[in-house]
C-alpha cells in the first residue's frame, strides 16, 4: 500500500478526533475483509487510545462512515442553473456562445497589447482544486452526458483541454460559489500564444482565426472552426476526476 497526501481543508482552526479506524485485510488469492475497529483508552495507561476489538464491517457501519463523509464534503448552497456536475473534487459548468471583449498580448493576433469585441463559441469548463480545463460545445445549449466536446479554440490551453494559467490568480477557493471567479479569471486575461497544433480549422490558423474575430466579430464563423476533441462530456469528466486523485 502507497503512502498518500492527505489535504484537510476546514473554514477555520479544527480540531479533529480519533474514534475510529478500518482495517481491511487482504489474501494472497486477492480476498478482501474489512473490520471497523473503535478507538478506545488503554486501560493500563489511561493517558494512551488504542484501537479496540474489530468486527466485520456491515453495510450498516459503511453506511455511516459514508454519511459522515458525505456531510463532510458535500456542497451546501444554491446550485448555479449552469453546473453541470459537482462532486468533492471536480466540478463542471458551461457558458453559452457571445461576443466577449478579448485581451491578447501576442505577436501574430495582430494586435499586441491590444484588445475587442471577439465571438467565443459556448464553453464547458472543469476544474479542480489543483488544474482547471475548458471544451468547446457546438451547440448553444446546456450539454448532456454524452454531449461530444470540441476543443477550445483559446490560446494557453494545451491538449486534452488544460488551461495554462501563467500568473493568473485562481480563486483561493474551490467549490461550486466560486464559477464566476474562474470565468473571470478566463476571459479577463491576456491570451499569449497557441499551446497546440491543428486545435481549429481555419485558413492560417488559430491566430488568423483570432484576428478575424477582432477585425469582425463572427459568431457562425467560429462555430465552423471547432474541432472535434473525440470525447464526450461524461468521458472527459472521468478523465479528468481520475487524474485528480492520482
Amino acid at each position: 500500500m502507497s503512502l498518500l497526501d492527505v489535504k484537510i481543508i476546514a473554514a477555520g482552526e479544527t480540531t479533529l478526533h480519533l474514534t475510529g479506524a478500518v482495517l481491511m485485510y487482504q489474501s494472497d488469492r486477492g480476498d478482501v475483509y474489512a473490520t471497523s475497529n473503535p478507538v478506545v483508552q488503554d486501560a493500563a495507561h489511561p493517558g494512551r487510545k488504542v484501537l479496540g476489538a474489530g468486527v466485520p464491517l456491515s453495510k450498516g457501519s459503511l453506511a455511516k462512515f459514508a454519511e459522515a463523509v458525505g456531510t463532510a464534503t458535500a456542497f451546501a448552497g444554491f446550485l448555479p442553473e449552469n453546473l453541470l456536475f459537482t462532486s468533492p473534487n471536480v466540478i463542471a459548468w458551461w457558458t453559452p456562445a457571445q461576443v466577449r471583449t478579448t485581451w491578447f498580448k501576442a505577436a501574430g493576433t495582430g494586435k499586441i497589447d491590444g484588445h475587442g469585441p471577439a465571438a467565443h463559441p459556448a464553453l464547458v469548463f472543469v476544474a479542480t482544486p489543483t488544474d482547471w480545463f475548458v471544451f468547446a460545445l457546438r451547440d448553444s445549449a446546456r450539454p448532456a452526458p454524452a454531449t461530444p466536446l470540441c476543443h477550445a479554440p483559446h490560446f494557453n490551453v494545451w491538449e486534452g483541454g488544460r488551461i495554462c494559467t501563467g500568473n493568473v490568480e485562481l480563486p483561493p477557493n474551490f467549490g461550486a460559489e466560486v464559477i464566476h471567479s474562474y470565468e473571470r479569471a478566463f476571459f479577463g486575461s491576456h491570451f499569449t500564444h497557441p499551446n497546440r497544433d491543428k486545435a481549429v480549422k481555419h485558413k492560417g490558423g488559430m491566430q488568423q482565426l483570432w484576428r478575424d474575430q477582432l477585425a469582425s466579430p463572427d459568431v457562425d464563423a467560429m462555430r465552423s472552426a471547432l474541432v472535434d476533441a473525440k470525447e464526450t462530456l461524461q468521458e472527459a469528466i472521468a478523465r479528468i476526476a481520475a487524474r485528480s486523485t492520482n
